[in-house]
């Protein structure tokens, strides 16, 4: 049985989110709790595949909950939330043991596609343990998770990074073996791929969530780099 714990204070965002992890998974047992302390209690007893964890929590704070339940429970996977869009919070949240880390609000999309990698993490944990990544990756991948959806361009990477571009550029391609506008839109393309699989959103629709202005030049980005346009690519692999 899949078992998951939803530790947030907030008891209406608690409840929404519980609402909607029961209707996606209406076999799954789902536990919510309102504070860090009975995060790490009831982690123990129910030993979850997937928490998630907010970060502002009374008694402990869902970093501390997270460092202690990461030490006894090493292959449940940890979704951090927060409404706080720091680097700080996302770094020390990932370093206490989490798996991923979201802005809320967030929408639906986001939190199934955390229920996909939850269940993909599980079964190939090990690869997880060997996976190293460097501060400027982490600080990378949390800044890039908030804004792909936005015109970003490298300058404006490099500034939220507190680097120069050139400086930036070449950190980039050694870190990546890419260069950031090759990995953005692969990236992009990823996150368009899971929306056409999990949801009914119209393709034009999807364009602008993924950072594309213009939905025909979205299609002509994403055939060339899946090889299928997004309608096709849908129709073969939609979830729903």
């Amino acid at each position: 049985m899949i078992k998951i714990l939803v530790a947030e204070d907030e008891k209406l965002s608690q409840m929404t989110l519980i609402h909607h992890l029961r209707r996606k998974l209406s076999d799954a047992l789902i536990v919510g709790v309102s504070n860090g302390r009975e995060a790490v209690d009831r982690a123990e007893i129910l030993n979850p595949q997937l928490i998630f964890m907010d970060i502002e929590m009374p008694l402990l704070n869902g970093m501390e909950a997270a460092t202690i339940i990461r030490k006894r429970l090493p292959d449940t996977v940890i979704v951090f939330l927060t409404a706080f869009d720091r680097f700080d919070y996302a770094v020390g949240a990932l370093r206490a043991g989490g798996n991923d880390y979201l802005l809320k609000p967030f929408d639906k999309a986001q939190i199934d596609a955390c229920l996909r990698t939850a269940l993909h993490l599980e079964e190939h944990d090990t690869s997880m343990e060997t996976e190293q990544h460097t501060p400027f990756q982490i600080q990378f991948s949390v800044w890039l998770k908030n804004h792909y959806m936005n015109d970003i361009s490298l300058e404006q990477a490099a500034d939220a990074m507190g680097m120069s571009a050139f400086y930036f550029s070449r950190l980039f391609r050694t870190s990546y073996n890419q260069t950031f506008l090759e990995y953005l839109t692969a990236y992009r393309m990823e996150r368009a791929a899971e929306l056409l699989r999990m949801t009914d959103i119209p393709v034009r629709e999807i364009a602008p969530l993924v950072g594309y202005t213009d939905a025909n030049y979205f299609s002509k980005v994403f055939k060339r780099h899946i090889g299928e346009t997004p309608t096709l690519y849908r129709q073969q692999n939609t979830t729903l």
